[in-house]
Formats: C-alpha cells, sequence, structure tokens
C-alpha cells in the first residue's frame, strides 16, 4: 500500500511538468531561448500531420535579456545566427520569410542538403513584441507520411563558440538556447508529436524506477 501511494504521488508531480502532447508554451520559459512553432508569438503546437498542405512553421527568439546586466529584457534584435537540421523524408521549401533589410550569410541555398544554416545580419533592428521575436517564417509541407524531425544547432561559423547567438543593438552577441534545452532533440516535427524535454525524461525516469 505504502509503494502504491509513493507511486500516485510521483504520477501526479509527473502530470504537473508535462504539458499537453504536442504544444510547446513558453510562458513559463526562461530567458534567450529559440523554438520552432505554428504561432508566430512562440506559443502552440510543435507538430503536425498534415500531408501534402503548406504548414506554416516560426522561428521565435524568446525572451531575450542581457545577461550581463539583471536579465534586462532587450527591445530589438539586430542580428542571430543558427542552423535548421532536417531528419527524415525531405520536405518541400515553399516559402521563407526573414525580417525586412535581413541579409543571410549562411547555406540556406537547398532543404535537399538536409539543413538550412542562417547567419543573418539585420539593417533595420526587429522589434521584440510581448516578449519574442519572429526571426524567420517557413512555409513548409510533407509530401511523405515518414516521420521528419527539425533540430537547431549553432552554425558552422558561429560567433560564440559551440553555441547558437543573436545580437541586439548594443553589439554584443548573446547565446541563443534551444527550446527543449537540447541540440539532439527535435523541436518540430512533422507526422509524430516531438519527445519530452531532458527535465520531462529525468522525471518520468525517476517514475519507472519505482517499479524495479
Amino acid at each position: 500500500m505504502k509503494k502504491l501511494i509513493v507511486l500516485v504521488s510521483a504520477m501526479a508531480a509527473f502530470s504537473l511538468l508535462v504539458p499537453h502532447a504536442g504544444f510547446a508554451q513558453h510562458k513559463a520559459s526562461p530567458n534567450n531561448i529559440v523554438g520552432l512553432y505554428l504561432n508566430a508569438d512562440g506559443t502552440g503546437a510543435n507538430s503536425t500531420f498534415n500531408i501534402g498542405v503548406p504548414v506554416l512553421v516560426y522561428l521565435v527568439l524568446i525572451n531575450p535579456t542581457d545577461v550581463e546586466n539583471d536579465d534586462a529584457p532587450y527591445s530589438t534584435i539586430d542580428a542571430f545566427e543558427c542552423t535548421l537540421n532536417f531528419y527524415g523524408p525531405v520536405l518541400l521549401l515553399l516559402d521563407e520569410t526573414l525580417p525586412p533589410t535581413a541579409t543571410n550569410d549562411g547555406d540556406a541555398s537547398d532543404i535537399n542538403n538536409g539543413f538550412l544554416e542562417y547567419i543573418v545580419g539585420l539593417d533595420t533592428p526587429l522589434d521584440v513584441t510581448a516578449g519574442s521575436a519572429t526571426l524567420i517564417s517557413f512555409q513548409l509541407m510533407s509530401t511523405n507520411p515518414g516521420v521528419t524531425e527539425i533540430t537547431l544547432a549553432p552554425t558552422s561559423a558561429p560567433s560564440i563558440p559551440d553555441a547558437m547567438a543573436y545580437q541586439s543593438v548594443s553589439g554584443n552577441f548573446r547565446t541563443m538556447y534551444p527550446a527543449n534545452g537540447s541540440f539532439d532533440l527535435p523541436l518540430f516535427c512533422f507526422n509524430a508529436y516531438c519527445g519530452p524535454s531532458p527535465a520531462e525524461e529525468k522525471c518520468f525516469g525517476s517514475v519507472k524506477a519505482l517499479y524495479r
């Protein structure tokens, strides 16, 4: 009986940690994170099961703050760097929209290469609105029922070693962290739900240990 009570308590704690399947919400997220979402403000689903239908996917920077100044929020962004990696059946890239006056020096020439690289500078800074900034919008389409996963990673020539980065008008690059905490786990999935975050996996591992 005692074991059952412990198990139920652990499952209850786990249920509080896990968001609704397939959804990524940033209301309680840390600062300086970047993810892929179906909504331009960095909320909503991070998975889709649409096949043969164009899907708008947004690359969003959430809560950009100055880590050297008590996490003071930035109001604008004038540069960013990251790479999208694709695993699984190739998606069609129907459209790609960067902010006005943006110039990309990365290699985003062909999604069939399995990646899109962005080393972007903006002549006119991009506004941060309600804690988020849409860096790029993609119109993607899956034509295959197989699972395609998208991860984020540093570029081939990162301004901060082994990190994604962005810059505000202050002129200092800041690290951009993947919203799920990992360069290896998918941030967006076609034809599957993206897996749990590392924190959720750790909690679930603790629950499974109760059965041993």
